[in-house]
């Protein structure tokens, strides 16, 4: 925040005088507007449609135009606040009155400046409006409201455990969430029941980031010991694993940037992708590029909302699921717009957000999306090989509460030759699936009748794996360690 401070107030005693800044937290910009004025000892007058210029300007409501000709003819310089006047300025007349007052405002030591959440999207006013968009607040703000709603209550650790989990929210959101989990707190302690303050800050902060068109909060279910195989990629996210610390920096490493992960469908990307995050011990969020596109407001301010939300929580992980479907097709050019936005974030970005994103199609990734630098690895994913195969065996085993000998699980693994993370696990739930018809426990056959009746993938998109295959071949690193690849092609 002291960055967008230092910003703001330079623009407000240079010769700026029509300036936007974007943000849900009114009262905090306004406030921050007079800290700075104060230093300056320059006066503020805050203008919204229903108060006007409020009881000593004359007038109880609003009219821009009628407010602008006041500033004009009025002899007081300093800065004028403008509450959601973006409606008004849809009037094209209105606009070009803001562009000529912008300019005597200018020589006169006047600033103007509209607060609100949109945009300001007017070709018009491109050259003589300057936007800031306000940051959410940081780790100082969040503490200061946490000890003033807890009365200093909290322990060191506990409060800074209390704002982490907070932080990702609007000054206000935060505010209200202590307040709530504060009455929680106090009535468990009433009756003497166990309270998680930290669980209930995350669950508020879950409940007021679902609200987001995009961006969802995701629970940490799966972890890497949930993933079957993929050996290298799990060392390079073993070597990365405290990357995000204090000691990290120290040393010298910058923050790690993102993975994409390619490969053959049900191979367990998403799965990987989920497991980041509890392996990390980061929060994770999944950003949905469908929805950015179908949001109610326009993809390109649904997408940099939703960043800037992951910047405010970092240090994160952003998950992508299926990227390549989010920029399929672009008749009208949104698209494009999108990924460019998102580009130009991953390559400048410094706040530590770690980007998964997976893909099933590298023919329809944009070519931009693979240049180096935009992510630290591109990895592939393969089908599973006999020994990573029967590690997923094991795995899906083991969560339903079942076992098989060693022969029995190496019988299987055979079997299950080509087939997927997701169909060999979908071969374990169809034997449960019959000896439960059947009335008895499962045997080591029902898991063999199972094979005999799932048609795997690789039988139907022989080609299409191969395809992937051969653009992988010096383009990724595999994610699982080299092994003997067999192909369907090459048996005869």
């Amino acid at each position: 925040m002291s960055s967008f401070s230092a910003q703001l107030r330079a623009l407000l005693r240079a010769p700026y005088a029509l300036l936007h800044i974007q943000t849900h937290e009114e009262l905090r910009a306004v406030d921050l507007i007079h800290r700075i004025a104060q230093a300056d000892k320059r006066p503020v007058w805050e203008w919204s449609s229903t108060q006007g210029f409020g009881p000593e300007s004359g007038t109880l409501r609003g009219d821009l135009r009628e407010a602008l000709e006041q500033i004009i003819d009025s002899e007081h310089d300093g800065i004028f606040v403008f509450k959601d006047a973006n409606i008004e300025l849809d009037d094209p007349i209105l606009r070009r009155r803001v562009k000529e007052i912008e300019v005597i405002c200018a020589s006169r030591h006047k600033s103007l400046v509209f607060i609100g959440p949109k945009p300001l999207k007017y070709v018009d006013l491109q050259k003589s409006l300057t936007t800031l968009v306000m940051p959410l607040p940081n780790r100082s703000v969040l503490q200061h409201t946490a000890q003033s709603v807890f009365q200093n209550s909290l322990d060191t650790p506990l409060l800074e455990s209390v704002v982490s989990g907070a932080m990702g929210l609007t000054q206000r959101e935060a505010w209200r969430a202590f307040h709530r989990v504060a009455q929680q707190r106090a009535e468990a302690h009433r009756f003497n029941k166990p309270y998680d303050l930290e669980s209930s800050i995350l669950e508020e902060k879950q409940r007021i980031i679902g609200e987001n068109d995009a961006l969802e909060f995701q629970p940490l279910k799966e972890g890497i010991n949930d993933v079957g195989g993929l050996n290298n990629l799990k060392k390079w996210l073993s070597e990365r694993q405290s990357a995000f610390t204090e000691e990290a920096r120290t040393f010298g490493l910058p923050a790690p940037k993102g993975l994409l992960l390619v490969g053959v469908q049900g191979c367990g990307k998403s799965l990987t992708a989920k497991a980041v995050g509890k392996y990390w011990g980061l929060p994770l969020l999944r950003l949905d590029l469908g929805r950015v596109f179908e949001g109610r407001r326009s993809p390109e301010e649904t997408l940099r909302e939703a960043l800037h939300t992951s910047q405010a929580l970092a240090p994160c992980v952003l998950w992508i699921d299926e990227i390549e479907k989010g920029f399929a097709q672009d008749s009208d050019g949104r698209a494009t717009r999108v990924l460019g936005g998102l580009l130009t974030w991953l390559q400048e970005k410094s706040d530590p957000v770690f980007m998964v994103a997976t893909a099933n199609q590298v023919d329809a990734l944009p070519p931009e999306l693979l240049r180096k630098g935009r992510f630290d690895e591109i990895f592939f994913v393969d089908l599973p090989d006999i020994h990573d195969r029967k590690e997923i065996l094991k795995i899906h085993l083991q969560r339903r509460k079942r076992q098989l000998g060693d022969e029995a699980i190496e019988d299987l693994a055979s079997r299950c030759e080509y087939f997927s993370g997701a169909e060999i696990e979908q071969v374990v739930i169809s034997a449960l699936y019959m000896a439960f018809a059947a009335k008895r426990d499962v045997t080591p056959e029902d898991f063999v009748e199972a094979t005999r009746e799932l048609v795997p993938l690789y039988k139907t998109y022989e080609e299409q794996i191969k395809a992937l295959r051969d653009w992988a071949n010096n383009r990724a690193r595999p994610a699982a360690s080299k092994r003997r690849v067999l192909d369907m092609f090459n048996r005869t």
